[in-house]
């Protein structure tokens, strides 16, 4: 895990944590921070690669139930994947080591969602570009992948400006690769 990139996403919380002034979860600004596993499946280059993720995101509620938001994650390490078959973006050989690493992905979602006095239910729609390295025997490839993204999540009422959300996502699913993220995150109304 790179800790550069962990540190900043560890600060964010515990100052919104501090704050305990009244607020309105059901329209305004709101920003957080979260942690993500992603599981990457190319089925005919390799079984699957498990990678983390830490993303920050923005958006604002227009009423209780519609909103809109981005957002942007990098990659907090590699994995060692071992190919089935050679990848036509990278000089390898079936059956060679590899490393994959998450670079960054940005998205812009669409945000449905039914609050309570307790928490939330929450769909996102929209769309998500995601850049990941492959490196192998001396070369390295950056590739890019972009498609309509969507997600279901839950979210649970912590204290008056706190979330606690719980989301999984289908990232990107175009061509091989298919993108699918389990997301733990926190977020803060305005």
């Amino acid at each position: 895990m790179k800790r550069t990139k962990l540190f900043p996403l560890l600060v964010l919380p515990l100052a919104l944590a501090a704050s305990g002034v009244q607020a309105d979860n059901n329209r305004g600004f709101f920003a957080g921070v979260g942690a993500s596993a992603i599981n990457v499946d190319d089925s005919p280059s390799f079984d699957k690669a498990n990678l983390w993720m830490g993303e920050v995101f923005g958006g604002y509620k227009f009423n209780p139930w519609l909103g809109g938001e981005i957002r942007y994650g990098t990659g907090l390490g590699d994995e060692k994947l071992y190919l089935e078959q050679p990848l036509e973006d990278l000089v390898t050989a079936a059956g060679e080591e590899v490393l994959m690493d998450i670079d960054n992905y940005t998205a812009i979602y669409y945000r449905a969602e039914a609050v309570n006095q307790t928490g939330r239910f929450y769909a996102l729609l929209g769309y998500a570009d995601v850049e990941f390295t492959m490196k192998g025997a001396g070369t390295s490839a950056t590739l890019s992948e972009d498609d309509f993204s969507w997600g279901l999540g839950a979210g649970f009422i912590i204290r008056p400006r706190l979330n606690l959300n719980f989301e999984y996502r289908n990232l990107v699913d175009v061509n091989e690769y298919r993108f699918t993220t389990i997301t733990t995150s926190l977020d803060y109304r305005f």
